[in-house]
């Protein structure tokens, strides 16, 4: 299936009829993914899995995840360095944090890898490789394209494609 989003919401290829969208929170990175009669499908948020290190800047120490209305986990990511950039390995930057480029996703207890090529191209695969959704900014006309070859519903879709501007936001440069 092919499906647009733009401005928060996601419509099925050549129609104008939204299926969902995204809304923000005013302060904070929580999203609300809601109907188009505004009844909230699926939450999403960023929170610190050790609450000790929370202000590390470490992102393997966050989990992003998606919420059904009733509170039950429907999906979750890791987030985790580009290679040639783990703390561990290289050490801490002296002027930028280290880029992140995946997370490893579940949703519905399927596993996935959300890879970001560039700030424009977001790839979801499955564990044998296969593509599962693409996710590809459209130029000066604004807006993202989004391509699901396993079915995903548009609120799922819609909560990958937050999980694809949190990995963004990580990459931003940080303002002391």
């Amino acid at each position: 299936m092919k499906y647009t989003i733009k401005a928060g919401v996601i419509y099925k290829n050549g129609s104008q009829l939204a299926l969902a969208k995204i809304k923000s929170a005013m302060i904070g990175p929580q999203k609300e993914i809601l109907s188009t009669t505004g009844e909230l499908l699926l939450s999403v948020d960023v929170r610190c899995i050790d609450g000790s290190k929370t202000s590390s800047g470490d992102v393997r120490n966050r989990e992003y995840f998606l919420f059904d209305n009733k509170k039950h986990l429907v999906g979750s990511a890791f987030p985790g360095y580009a290679d040639g950039n783990d703390p561990d390995v290289v050490g801490w930057p002296i002027c930028r944090m280290p880029r992140v480029d995946h997370a490893n996703v579940s949703i519905d207890e399927k596993k996935y890898i959300l890879t970001m090529h560039n700030s424009q191209n977001y790839f979801l695969v499955d564990t044998n490789d296969s593509e599962a959704l693409h996710i590809m900014h459209k130029g000066i006309s604004g807006g993202w394209m989004v391509e699901s070859n396993c079915g995903f519903t548009p609120e799922i879709i819609c909560g990958i494609f937050t999980f694809c501007r949190y990995i963004e936001e990580e990459n931003e440069f940080l303002i002391v």
